[in-house]
């Protein structure tokens, strides 16, 4: 019995030992399988894997952040901007990066597809603070396309149309999509994917539904925007009424102008008839009626003074307004400018002198 005893531990003891290493074996083989699974789940979803990497080694631009909050944008908004290594660019630099050769089409970001960066254009005017966001959001917005599958795609396509089309004929918008499809038949979709959701604050339900990934409050955006829209809006309004304001006055100052030299041409003919008659002898017999003539020359004389006087004063109200035209078309300017456009600007008048007496 004592020998059996020992024997018997060490058996037990065995047994338990083999129960372990299969124990261990299994675990091995699980955790085998589970690197071969992740893997293949990695190389078969590649980007998924770039974007985590990303956002564990990389910090998003400060700025860019800032962009981001003021955008309104969720978490998965903000991390499609880290994701896609959005910077800001001086201007001087940004057509290394993003360049379009579109007249009257401000570049101020890109998303490029060859290696899903986003670039923005650093936008240095103080009164359009709120634009950067807005780019910042559009960009986001084509990364967040690009990560989409094409039956998503697909199906965010008739919505986009649906958003489109609510805006009417008249939308600017219509002519932005049509100079994008120029230069670009395949763009159509993604910019207006890009657009609707960064700048139209009414969409329907389902495509709202959808931007909720991306922002935590996309009214924010779109507030945004409509503050940038406003500058513009005020400003062309200014112009365009100044200018109008600049042509009826034009007309009517050569109406004026055209009415005093056929009145001034005749007074002058009467006062020369009347001079004569008066130095011909017998030309006046009546003391009374030289003075009645005389003094309605004089009358007609004063009366036409005035109107000079009047019309010098429109000259200068004109030439006051052109001084005025080329400010706003100089401020027009800069705006454009400060959002990467070269400005062609309402056409002003040349200066009136003021018609001689």
């Amino acid at each position: 019995m004592s020998e059996t005893a020992p024997a018997h531990r060490r058996r037990r003891r065995s047994r338990v030992g083999r129960g372990i290493l299969i124990g261990l074996a299994t675990l091995a083989i699980g955790a085998q399988l589970g690197v071969i699974a992740a893997g293949a789940w990695a190389a078969a979803n590649p980007r998924i894997v770039a974007d985590r990497v990303t956002l564990l080694t990389t910090d998003l631009d400060a700025t860019v952040a800032a962009y981001a909050d003021r955008a309104g944008l969720s978490r998965e908004g903000v991390e499609l901007l880290h994701v896609s290594f959005a910077r800001i660019v001086e201007p001087d630099r940004f057509d290394e990066f993003c360049s379009r050769d579109e007249p009257g089409i401000g570049v101020l970001g890109c998303y490029t597809l060859a290696d899903g960066r986003i670039y923005l254009y650093d936008v240095e005017n103080a009164e359009l603070a709120a634009l950067e966001p807005v780019v910042a959001a559009h960009e986001m917005l084509h990364a967040a396309w690009d990560r989409l599958t094409a039956d998503e795609q697909d199906a965010l396509a008739p919505l986009l149309e649906q958003a489109f089309a609510a805006l009417g004929p008249q939308h600017e918008l219509v002519e932005r999509i049509a100079a994008y499809e120029a230069d670009d038949p395949g763009s159509r979709i993604p910019e207006l994917y890009a657009i609707i959701g960064s700048e139209i604050a009414d969409v329907p339900a389902e495509l709202e539904a959808h931007y909720a990934r991306y922002f935590a409050d996309r009214s924010a955006v779109t507030a945004l925007n409509a503050q940038v829209v406003a500058v513009f809006a005020d400003l062309e309004q200014r112009l365009t009424s100044l200018s109008d304001e600049l042509t009826a006055l034009g007309a009517r100052i050569d109406a004026e102008q055209a009415a005093y030299d056929v009145d001034a041409a005749a007074l002058e003919a009467d006062i020369t008839a009347f001079n004569e008659r008066a130095a011909r002898p017998g030309g006046y017999t009546s003391q009374s009626v030289f003075l009645r003539d005389r003094d309605a020359l004089i009358a007609r004389q004063s009366e036409l003074q005035a109107r000079l006087d009047a019309t010098n004063a429109l000259v200068g109200e004109y030439n006051a307004g052109l001084d005025e035209l080329e400010a706003l078309n100089a401020e027009a300017d800069e705006l454009n400018r400060s959002i990467n456009v070269e400005l062609v600007p309402i056409e002003e008048g040349d200066e009136v002198e003021a018609p001689a007496p």
